[in-house]
């Protein structure tokens, strides 16, 4: 946050206190609000029939729930802009599923739902809602799963990202900057007419 002139809120985006304590922090120290994107994810794993409820609650309140409490903080002030704008961070695993992933790929199923529902009854209001479903990106979330990855096949992390990406036609992740970038293009004037859809931003897969 110092180095890009932000401001640091600690908290749990779940946690409606603390979600409003984030906006009221970026309407004080900057006037006001006119973004908001929701980025914050956990993957337990677990297939349906393996996953235990703590593990399913603390998924869907991380990538689900949180994403819908930031929102109905912001959204005031959002609507008070005049042109507001949210983007939430989905994953192709809303769109097809993994294995093993249950909780997650429920959730960012779910928030794909949130979007089109948020754009439908805020869209009136001057808020456009979009969604950014990236593959595999360069992420600690991303190098965890390549590691076991690796370990399994006895090859570098580098390799097991290529092994991961290998049916996209880009051949490789994503990085956080261009998704970062994906985000910034949707919350910005250039894509002042799209509203409730989805950008898909998995190097073609």
């Amino acid at each position: 946050a110092e180095e890009t002139g932000g401001r640091a809120v600690p908290g749990d985006t779940s946690d409606p206190a603390h979600a409003e304590a984030a906006v009221a922090a970026a309407v004080d120290g900057f006037g006001g609000l006119d973004v908001l994107v929701a980025a914050a994810g956990i993957d337990l794993g677990g297939a349906g029939g393996d996953v235990d409820d703590e593990g399913w609650d603390r998924t869907l309140a991380a990538n689900l729930t949180g994403p819908l409490v930031m929102a109905r903080a912001a959204l005031p002030a959002l609507v008070e802009s005049g042109h507001g704008a949210i983007v939430l961070v989905a994953s192709v695993n809303g769109l097809a599923s993994a294995r093993a992933s249950a909780a997650y790929d429920t959730s960012k199923a779910g928030l794909l739902g949130l979007t089109r529902s948020l754009a439908v009854d805020y869209g009136p209001r001057g808020v456009r809602v979009n969604a950014v479903c990236p593959g595999w990106v360069a992420t600690p979330m991303g190098d965890a799963d390549m590691d076991v990855l690796a370990e399994e096949r006895g090859v570098t992390r580098d390799d097991a990202y290529a092994l991961a990406t290998a049916p996209v036609p880009l051949g490789r992740a994503a990085t956080p900057e261009e998704i970062a970038a994906c985000c910034a293009f949707l919350a910005s004037d250039d894509a002042s007419i799209v509203t409730g859809t989805t950008l898909v931003a998995d190097g073609g897969g």
